[in-house]
């Protein structure tokens, strides 16, 4: 059975972030909600739902991807956010 597919907004910000990665991202689930990772720290499944962003790929969570409309700045990890504060 084939996954269905979903469409996903991304904001301006996080295609920037996203580009300027050196590894594809995950958005996964965790106790704090849908946050976007790398996929060495997130590998992806086969049951991910993947969109490209540029010359990057972005896994999302099967589980996750009927509820994300937008991938937006609230899905950084706290240590992200406090780097782009500095």
């Amino acid at each position: 059975m084939t996954a269905k597919p979903y469409t996903f907004k991304i904001t301006a910000e996080m295609e920037e972030y996203i580009r300027a990665r050196s590894t594809d991202l995950r958005v996964a689930t965790t106790c704090e909600g849908p946050l976007i990772f790398s996929i060495r720290i997130s590998p992806p499944k086969k049951t991910d739902q993947v969109i490209s962003v540029g010359d990057r790929k972005v896994y999302i969570s099967a589980v996750q991807a009927p509820y994300i409309k937008m991938i937006d700045d609230k899905m950084l990890p706290r240590c992200a956010l406090e780097k782009k504060r500095r």
